[in-house]
């Protein structure tokens, strides 16, 4: 699963942090599955967008969501890629929380590198989707910390599979 926090909603966008957790979508939990959680420096992203309203959107959140805004920490955005490809490549499937965002996003920062993303476009898998599929799945609050956010989807995930008894996907 993989999420991200940005400061733009189009492919362009400025990424504040990358988050992505290791799962089985038939199996209750992550434990013990690796993940990956890094800020990424501004610096490092001069020809990335920043949206006034996305900033505005920011000011109104939490101060718990705010922790993708702390300045320690934080990695060039090129080696923040590079670990996420550690962590992805060798994966059947990617899930993100909806195709539109998180995946267009990391797509175009791979491409800004000249890298290859670590997936292949036909093993992108949307969560949200699967949830629509139960409308009552029981759904936590959106921390805004991608890693946070990571894990709930998963846990929505993995609850939508039992709840419809689903076994495998191809």
């Amino acid at each position: 699963m993989i999420d991200i926090e940005g400061l733009d909603t189009g492919p362009t966008a400025t990424i504040l942090t990358i988050a992505a957790q290791s799962f089985d979508p038939f199996i209750e939990g992550y434990e013990n599955k690796p993940s990956f959680y890094t800020r990424v420096t501004l610096e490092s992203q001069e020809n990335r967008s920043i949206n006034d309203d996305t900033i505005a959107w920011w000011a109104t959140q939490p101060e718990a969501a705010k922790e993708a805004f702390h300045e320690d920490n934080r990695i060039p955005l090129d080696q923040a890629l590079e670990g996420l490809h550690k962590l992805c490549w060798h994966a059947d499937f990617v899930w993100a929380n909806g195709p539109t965002y998180d995946m267009n996003i990391l797509e175009n920062a791979y491409r800004s590198f000249g890298r290859p993303q670590p997936w292949q476009f036909y093993k992108v898998r949307d969560a949200r989707t699967i949830y629509s599929l139960w409308p009552d799945c029981p759904k936590p609050p959106v921390e805004h910390h991608a890693l946070q956010d990571c894990k709930r989807q998963i846990i929505m995930l993995q609850q939508t599979f039992k709840h419809l008894g689903i076994k495998s996907i191809r």
